[in-house]
């Protein structure tokens, strides 16, 4: 009802064959989005923003935020629970039943989210099956892969699982006119990628 209120409103202001556009697809809620976007692109487009355009993007933006959280809250409820609070002992019991190429789907989530001490916990329980991990290499010490990413480390694989990261929705961003450019560019993240961190019995 929000996002047909906000459709409304645009309509009330854009002019055009995007304001025909608005007023084709009122009860078509599907295409809020795709016409959303259009609408952002027009009031990047002014040189002056009225402030009933500013504040029609700040609404657009906030509902399309909403829409992604949306998605996200939706993507872990598809994932079994067992799977979406799994502890380290959860794990352990998986590896021992699991066959080759079995999955397991262990987090989802961002790369930047503030992940609780249990669910660290099966982080770093997955990076140890995979691998024998030093954030600090031994200088006598063989490993497979040697690395400079933040500071040194070293390891050697295990064979017995395969980690896995797969991307389930898209980095979202704010689009803006870039008056140097004579371009749209990208603006503001407004949400980061989501990916499900899958461990694979070898």
């Amino acid at each position: 009802m929000i996002s047909k209120n906000v459709m409304k409103r645009a309509f009330e202001l854009m002019s055009g064959s995007l304001k025909d556009e608005i007023k084709n697809n009122l009860e078509n809620p599907k295409s809020f989005t795709r016409i959303f976007v259009k609408i952002l692109e027009e009031i990047n487009k002014m040189k002056v923003t009225p402030p009933k355009f500013t504040d029609l993007k700040k609404s657009i933006v906030t509902i399309n935020k909403e829409k992604h959280s949306k998605i996200i809250e939706e993507i872990k409820y598809t994932i079994p629970k067992t799977q979406s609070t799994l502890s380290v002992k959860d794990v352990e019991r998986w590896l021992e039943r699991a066959k080759k190429n079995d999955q397991l789907i262990y987090y989802t989530g961002s790369t930047f989210d503030r992940r609780s001490v249990k669910e660290e916990s099966v982080f770093r329980k997955a990076r140890n099956l995979a691998m024998e991990y030093d954030n600090i290499p031994f200088k006598n010490k063989k490993y497979q892969y040697r690395g400079s990413i933040k500071g040194e480390w070293g390891c050697t694989y295990k064979n017995i699982i395969t980690l896995v990261q797969q991307r389930v929705a898209k980095e979202q961003r704010d689009i803006i006119w870039d008056e140097d450019k004579k371009k749209y560019i990208p603006g503001d993240i407004i949400s980061y990628p989501i990916y499900n961190y899958i461990m694979i019995k070898q």
